[in-house]
């Protein structure tokens, strides 16, 4: 009883939610198979090219070329899980951005509904769609091998990893889109810190890298930081934190600790949104973003990384016989008085979009 009750709550959110972006899930699918199904038609029943080279393969076969001369090494997976990546972030948009712009927002909460089942239900929905793009998309891209002439090097184990990865590739992203736009109060800020957020590893490091080299601190891993190797630790941000390398890897690369921490990401997003959302003050919606602690995360944020891509114009700009480090401190110093009056300034408005 208690699990119909739970389900009869939600068919109600779910149709909202499959009405609100009816055309757009139709189009997923359809777009995934353009990246993924057609390209692989195209390798193995269209293109006599590899039909001609296919028995010096089967000659000249080494089980460790398999992936890469029959699967191309996952490149048309990688092709489709950018499209589910950004697909994931068009429809984040839609369920929490576009619904604060035109005022549903207000009506959704007004609902007999708790706002962390409203939150789950969006995600459900998207969740569903992105594994049943790949389900779909898989057994086509399985099914094109099986009538190729490369039908006796089908392997199951290897679309079972593609489809397993590529649904926890797309899932992080995912949920953590839609967590941005817990905490964002217009469809322009959840726009711009999503991607923000996602080059924000990677590029952050290369920004303390440049402020360290400045101050004389070569990041080498034979010295700074007494002993403790910081290019070693560049190294581990750039390999953990580097969501375009999750997203771009090939089948060869995948790893179970990678597939575990996108794991652990979705989950930890999926909880962290619906914790979010259960709190979200409407009076905010338009604001840059809608919690004052949130506020205060970016604000502290963009004056570091606005100082040090200052400081860095400084060491060019302001070279002296003293070398870098004056240079840097002088750019530091303006970037930081400049980009701490002008994020004051962004989130006292209130944005239409």
């Amino acid at each position: 009883m208690r699990t119909k009750s739970w389900w009869s709550g939600m068919r109600p959110l779910l149709g909202r939610e499959y009405a609100q972006a009816r055309l757009f899930i139709f189009a997923v699918p359809i777009v995934h198979f353009l990246a993924l199904g057609l390209p692989r038609m195209n390798q193995w029943l269209w293109s006599g090219q590899n039909m001609d080279h296919f028995d010096r393969f089967q000659m000249n076969f080494v089980h460790g070329d398999l992936y890469r001369y029959v699967y191309d090494n996952g490149t048309h997976e990688v092709a489709g899980r950018f499209w589910l990546l950004l697909a994931a972030f068009v429809l984040a948009l839609v369920q929490l951005g576009v619904e604060r712009r035109n005022g549903s927002q207000e009506l959704l909460f007004s609902l007999p509904y708790a706002r962390n089942r409203i939150f789950f239900a969006k995600w459900l929905l998207g969740a569903a769609l992105f594994a049943g793009s790949l389900f779909l998309n898989t057994l086509i891209d399985a099914a094109v091998l099986a009538l190729s002439p490369a039908s006796e090097f089908l392997r199951a184990d290897y679309y079972a990893v593609q489809f397993g990865y590529s649904l926890l590739v797309v899932l992080a992203g995912y949920s953590c889109a839609l967590l941005i736009g817990t905490v964002t109060g217009s469809v322009a800020s959840q726009t711009i810190l999503t991607w923000v957020l996602a080059a924000l590893p990677i590029v952050f490091v290369e920004l303390l890298d440049s402020s360290l080299q400045a101050h004389g601190i070569q990041m080498s891993r034979r010295g700074g930081y007494d002993s403790y190797s910081p290019i070693m630790w560049g190294d581990r941000v750039r390999s953990w934190f580097n969501f375009f390398n999750y997203s771009s890897m090939q089948y060869l690369d995948i790893k179970w600790g990678k597939a575990l921490f996108l794991l652990v990401l979705s989950l930890a997003s999926l909880a962290l949104g619906q914790f979010a959302y259960s709190r979200n003050p409407t009076e905010n919606n338009g604001k840059l973003m809608i919690f004052k602690s949130a506020e205060t995360v970016l604000r502290y944020g963009f004056v570091l990384c606005a100082s040090m891509v200052a400081g860095m114009l400084g060491t060019e700009l302001f070279r002296l016989n003293a070398g870098d480090q004056l240079g840097y401190d002088i750019g530091f110093v303006l970037g930081c008085a400049l980009s701490a009056w002008g994020i004051r300034k962004l989130l006292r408005m209130r944005f239409k979009y």
